[in-house]
């Protein structure tokens, strides 16, 4: 298995001037018995089947295998009950980094999440002006958490 270390962050300003030529994403996730999560992504015309293991802070393993896309979409059509998350994933390179920005739709609209991969977990990252509250240690902000309970069936306490 491969070890993926990822910090993701709330962004905090339009960014829109730096999302050119996105990448449209819709994903999945299969109903899951214990803690690895499996997720089929149909990202443009290239389709993944994934497994994750559960986070250890920003690290977990994952597992990707491609799938032809038409699969793809008859499994999230048919396998995924509803757990399915759409958005556009951009890609900026700063400061030798490649963040990846993705703007969310449907019940998710509003929420833009960045990204960025890391060689080591103790890696000092310089933060962007548009980067706000970090949301890597945060499970109500994974994906597959968004997908079984979007942001838009969040309540707020009064």
């Amino acid at each position: 298995m491969a070890l993926e270390i990822e910090r993701r962050f709330l962004v905090r300003k339009n960014i829109s001037h730096l999302c050119r030529d996105g990448v449209p994403i819709v994903q999945g996730y299969l109903p899951r018995d214990g803690q690895t999560t499996v997720r089929v992504r149909l990202a443009g015309e290239q389709a993944t089947l994934t497994m994750k293991s559960a986070k250890t802070g920003a690290c977990r393993e994952e597992l990707e295998f491609p799938l032809l896309p038409d699969l793809a979409r008859k499994i999230l059509e048919h396998s995924c009950e509803g757990r399915v998350i759409r958005k556009t994933r951009y890609r900026h390179e700063q400061d030798g980094l490649c963040w990846e920005i993705d703007v969310f739709e449907g019940e998710n609209a509003g929420l833009v999440i960045a990204e960025v991969e890391l060689s080591d977990p103790q890696q000092v990252i310089p933060l962007p002006d548009w980067i706000g509250a970090e949301v890597t240690s945060l499970p109500a902000y994974g994906n597959s958490a968004l997908s079984r309970q979007p942001i838009r069936r969040w309540t707020t306490a009064a």
